[in-house]
């Protein structure tokens, strides 16, 4: 099973690499990868931290609960399993290494952006800004693989760790809200 995902992702990001490359896409990407980095995630939280509403104020408490308990398990699987970058094991590959760590699996980049778009979604539910969030979210994970600094499979799973710790976190806050 471990091999065919393999094999899966090499053939996913080395058709990326090789037929959808474009200069405008890479200035794109470049720019959208960052919406999945430490930096962004803790302004996002920060400024709705400081806004005077106490319902945004828990907003960005819940928030960064769930980004703080999906970084740890991050870390953790990337230090156990120890993944290396595609870059490194897939000579023919064009890669632009933007915002990498030593290790590939899971993305954490993903993982941050699925947990604060899932958590935002899950505040802003029905409005059309759950939509964006969430295409938001996406497109770093799309930006990640394109850039070729994660496999497919990191995204998928980052995405999932991610929305896992958003769901948890806004279930657990609807249980306090109750109590």
């Amino acid at each position: 099973m471990i091999e065919k995902i393999k094999a899966w992702d090499e053939r996913v990001i080395l058709y990326i690499n090789r037929y959808l490359k474009h200069k405008v896409l890479d200035y794109f990407f470049i720019a959208v990868t960052y919406l999945g980095s430490d930096v962004f995630a803790i302004g996002f939280i920060l400024a709705f931290a400081i806004l005077p509403v106490s319902t945004v104020q828990s907003f960005a408490l819940y928030a960064a609960v769930a980004l703080i308990l999906s970084g740890l398990t991050v870390g953790i699987m990337k230090n156990s399993i120890r993944r290396k970058r595609p870059f490194e094991t897939l000579i023919e590959l064009k890669s632009l290494r933007i915002g990498v760590d030593q290790f590939s699996f899971p993305s954490g980049h993903t993982t941050a952006a699925f947990s604060l778009a899932v958590t935002s979604a899950l505040v802003t539910q029905g409005n059309i800004a759950s939509s964006v969030y969430l295409i938001l979210a996406l497109l770093v994970a799309i930006s990640r693989v394109y850039l070729g600094v994660h496999y497919p499979s990191d995204v998928i799973v980052g995405g999932i760790i991610g929305s896992s710790y958003a769901v948890l976190i806004h279930i657990i806050r609807e249980v306090i809200i109750v109590v």
